[in-house]
């Protein structure tokens, strides 16, 4: 038997070659798929509707790679591999419908970043001062300040 260059026989390769061939068409057929997509411009949030009748909404600016204020970029895409994966051509970003229905949206290393950005809002946004919240914090204080947590 001849060997090529991986020390494989032909054989054997072919053999190998139709395992892989059938696993990833079983594996495609268990993915969660989505029937059809858009980007809403006026939400700035893609719309899957997904085979099994939910809908998925995700704001773009979560998605590695989808950082673009060139809304014809955000519209270009395509459902592929039977809607499991979506594709943004001119943009050359591609992500499983599986992963941003589990909230991976990118890396870890972008996700590390994402969630340091919406942290660092939330904490500039309850270290705000105006007027109606130093009113809001005096009358509380009137009353006894905060309510304590009720234990069940």
């Amino acid at each position: 038997m001849d060997e090529n260059e991986i020390g494989m026989t032909e054989v054997e390769f072919e053999r190998q070659y139709k395992q892989a061939i059938k696993r990833g068409a079983e594996r495609l057929e268990r993915l969660p798929s989505a029937v059809s997509a858009k980007y809403d411009k006026k939400t700035k949030r893609m719309v899957f509707e997904m085979l099994n009748g939910v809908t998925l909404l995700v704001p773009v600016r979560l998605i590695q790679g989808l950082r673009t204020d060139e809304e014809n970029l955000l519209s270009d895409f395509e459902l592929v591999c039977k809607g499991s994966q979506i594709h943004w051509r001119g943009l050359d970003v591609q992500f499983y419908i599986e992963d941003l229905l589990k909230g991976v949206f990118g890396t870890p290393k972008w996700m590390r970043s994402i969630t340091e950005h919406l942290a660092d809002i939330g904490r500039k946004g309850g270290s705000s001062k105006s007027a109606a919240k130093t009113a809001s914090s005096r009358e509380n204080g009137k009353k006894g300040g905060r309510p304590s947590r009720k234990v069940a």
